[in-house]
């Protein structure tokens, strides 16, 4: 019988504007939000209570990911500025200046040394945590790229662009290792299974697509959202074979890998729903939307 998520905690009023990107570390167990309303807000994963706030962006957040071993933070926003936290203490770390649309998404390596950024001109740029220095940019096809990923080996960098291209770099060589094709529009969100060679996809065109990476085919597409695709996210328990997805359809939906199916479907948010992210066991989850609100799921069974 597959896992069913149940609704377990409602945040309402989480913020005081849209939430656009959620997050959820590994080990603190603190749920991340990011906004409209400039701010970041760190939860109790368990309890879904606010431990504290992050601030200092003038604009809104457009994206946060914690590091691998859940001490660090790093946010984007439309200010242009990419901030690096301590989440242990609660305190700013360091504030690097992007050119304007420099900086979009942006994702930590698996250990932790640097972050990667998508950006307008379609560079991928890499900054040093340390330092905050940008070390070396991977040039695209020149679109703009919205969504970006590595692989938990670190052996791939993926970056998903506005015409639907999603390009995949070997980080040992810095090289080009395969355009992925079959997006017919922009590719809002990426996630690597933790097997590292499963790439999930989310488009404006409502598809969600899986891809091999290690062979550069496409091997199946989901379809269920009756609108854009905002964030897909591989559930780390790569047993359980589940992705979850979110839309400006206003739905959360559960996926079933191996079946190519969707399990389940919430209707629980009242506008589109930007970011969903998983605990690090893969047995809870957490969505953020336009409605100001933070839903969290337990699977069945789970405490």
């Amino acid at each position: 019988m597959p896992t069913t998520y149940i609704p377990t905690i409602v945040n309402d009023e989480a913020h005081a504007d849209g939430i656009w990107d959620v997050a959820w570390s590994n080990h603190t167990n603190l749920v991340i939000s990011g906004s409209e309303d400039n701010k970041i807000k760190c939860w109790d994963g368990a309890l879904g209570e606010l431990k504290f706030e992050l601030e200092g962006h003038t604009m809104g957040i457009i994206s946060v990911d914690v590091s691998s071993d859940g001490t660090r933070l790093v946010s984007t926003s439309v200010d242009s500025n990419i901030r690096i936290w301590d989440l242990e203490r609660g305190k700013l770390i360091r504030s690097i200046v992007a050119a304007p649309v420099e900086a979009w998404k942006a994702k930590f390596t698996p250990d932790g040394q640097y972050i990667a950024t998508g950006s307008h001109n379609g560079d991928i740029h890499i900054y040093s945590v340390e330092t905050g220095e940008k070390v070396k940019s991977l040039a695209t096809k020149n679109k703009f790229l919205m969504s970006i990923a590595y692989s938990p080996d670190g052996k791939y960098l993926a970056g998903g662009a506005e015409d639907g291209a999603i390009y995949v770099f070997n980080t040992e060589t810095d090289q080009l290792a395969h355009t992925l094709s079959g997006h017919a529009m922009t590719v809002r969100s990426l996630s690597f299974a933790n097997d590292s060679k499963t790439l999930i996809s989310g488009s404006d065109d409502k598809c969600i697509h899986v891809y091999d990476v290690e062979h550069g085919q496409l091997a199946s597409s989901l379809t269920g959202h009756s609108d854009w695709v905002l964030c897909v996210a591989a559930n780390p328990d790569i047993s359980k074979q589940q992705i979850a997805s979110c839309s400006s359809d206003k739905k959360v939906k559960i996926w079933d890998l191996a079946l190519r199916s969707v399990m389940e479907t919430h209707e629980i948010h009242s506008d589109q729903v930007w970011g969903i992210a998983w605990n690090a066991e893969g047995t809870k989850l957490v969505s953020g939307s336009d409605d100001k609100s933070l839903k969290w799921f337990a699977s069945s069974g789970s405490s």
